[in-house]
């Protein structure tokens, strides 16, 4: 065999064609590379190539069901942050009530102080005209007179606004709450059933969806094996 810089190996030269190329070649022997085993370190070196599969087979089962915890892991996660969502959406609901009955209890009583004020400028007006010889009811006491001041124009105003503020911050939860948290509301028991029910049928549609490729993918492996093992007792049988 001849071994040319530029040709490469060629089992031959052709002289008129080699003295045109500006190549260099050398006559070598190639031998092929020949290793001998014994009986028993063929067995071992099959053993440890069987056992290495199977680590690997079992690797792939293991990273499997790996991501088919993480995957249920990320669903209970997401389903759990719809619930808190949806918590928190009730927690402003109440909050938006209490306000609501607070506003009512200090309207009814701004009613009250209002109507009683009346009642009491009425009592003033006539004491006044009955005491009208005296001087009047202050001259009659011989005391100075107290004249009323309403403020509860105000507090008016603010339960006014409070009211406001209410109602456009249910407008809002109303027009941001989409079709999955109106079906949670309608049917609270769903907050705990579908966050237990997400983890199981996640990992029935994982088992599912690879669970074929695993068994194929074991058969063949084992299919594999038993091949070599029918293999090693046919030469087995043949040394013998």
């Amino acid at each position: 065999m001849w071994v040319c810089q530029q040709i490469g190996i060629t089992p031959c030269v052709y002289l008129n064609k080699f003295n045109n190329l500006a190549d260099f070649c050398v006559q070598v022997l190639i031998v092929p590379r020949v290793l001998y085993y014994q009986e028993e370190e063929m067995y071992h070196f099959l053993e440890e190539t069987i056992l290495l599969r199977k680590r690997e087979v079992m690797t792939g089962i293991t990273i499997a069901m790996l991501l088919g915890l993480g995957a249920t892991g990320t669903a209970t996660g997401v389903s759990a942050l719809v619930t808190q969502h949806q918590r928190l959406s009730q927690l402003q609901m109440t909050i938006d009530e209490d306000f609501l009955r607070i506003e009512k209890s200090i309207s009814s009583l701004e009613r009250s102080i209002s109507s009683l004020s009346e009642v009491v400028l009425q009592n003033r007006r006539g004491l006044d005209l009955l005491l009208m010889q005296q001087g009047g009811l202050c001259a009659a006491l011989r005391e100075e007179c107290c004249f009323y001041a309403d403020h509860t124009g105000v507090v008016r105003d603010s339960m006014a606004e409070l009211r406001g503020r209410l109602a456009q911050r249910k407008r809002e939860r109303e027009a941001q709450q989409g079709w999955f948290e109106s079906w949670f509301n309608q049917s609270p028991w769903l907050a705990t059933l579908v966050p237990t029910l997400i983890g199981p049928l996640t990992m029935i549609l994982l088992t599912l969806i690879f669970g074929p490729c695993i068994l194929n993918k074991l058969v063949s492996f084992v299919r594999r094996r038993l091949d070599k093992v029918d293999i090693l007792f046919v030469e087995r049988m043949q040394l013998s």
